[in-house]
């Protein structure tokens, strides 16, 4: 278990985190069943939050055969043709610091990683245990615009984290990641999109209900969330 904390998304609330063994490195089979499970990584372990007064997030995933882009999912979609996407295993990269840190200051102000932005890139490139862990970088013209860390297992991904220039709004950057997870997904013959977990008053977390169908783990069960 964690130590009570302050919630970082619901004012008011403490979080209390049930963790995996941190002695035990992640991957394979115990793995997949953790994100089954409703959990998700960070760094060299799995958590899942067991607040005492609040169940709010729920763990959601998206069944990639049948999502179906919206018409602002579409026009995003196309607006970043322009891209190219390279796929590479987790390693730590200057220029991808430097955007993790421009990310963190301008999206995330005094959310507390923006002060320890080279810290957690290291750990987040370099603390990925034994999991297939690989980054889907965005580029345009040799510069990336755009990192997403995700997981590999059996039958999904798991999106871990990704940042991006907070300087081109108008590309929607996080949504083009997420639509081309959806679509690594399809091509690799996977099921789900596991995308973290979804707290129903928090703003930062409305885009994910922008996909549909979307599931949630709830009571033990996964379940379709209604729009």
């Amino acid at each position: 278990m964690s130590p009570l904390q302050s919630c970082p998304y619901l004012p008011g609330q403490e979080e209390l985190l049930v963790l995996s063994d941190p002695y035990a490195k992640l991957g394979g089979r115990e793995y997949d069943q953790l994100l089954q499970n409703g959990f998700r990584r960070n760094g060299p372990v799995a958590y899942r939050p067991m607040c005492p007064q609040c169940d709010a997030c729920i763990s959601v995933r998206i069944p990639v055969d049948r999502f179906q882009p919206d018409r602002g999912q579409k026009r995003t979609w196309a607006r970043n043709q322009d891209l190219q996407l390279r796929v590479a295993k987790p390693y730590q990269d200057a220029q991808h610091a430097q955007l993790f840190a421009d990310y963190q200051r301008q999206r995330h102000p005094d959310g507390g990683m923006d002060l320890e932005s080279e810290r957690l890139y290291t750990e987040m490139m370099t603390e990925t245990g034994n999991v297939e862990a690989r980054l889907l970088i965005f580029e345009k013209a040799g510069e990336a615009l755009a990192v997403a860390l995700i997981d590999q297992v059996d039958n999904a991904l798991s999106a871990v984290y990704t940042f991006f220039r907070p300087d081109l709004p108008q590309r929607g950057l996080g949504i083009f990641a997420i639509l081309s997870q959806i679509d690594w997904a399809r091509r690799q013959g996977l099921s789900y999109l596991y995308l973290g977990y979804w707290v129903a008053n928090s703003p930062k977390m409305d885009y994910k209900r922008r996909f549909s169908p979307l599931e949630g783990f709830i009571a033990g069960q996964w379940r379709p969330l209604a729009r």
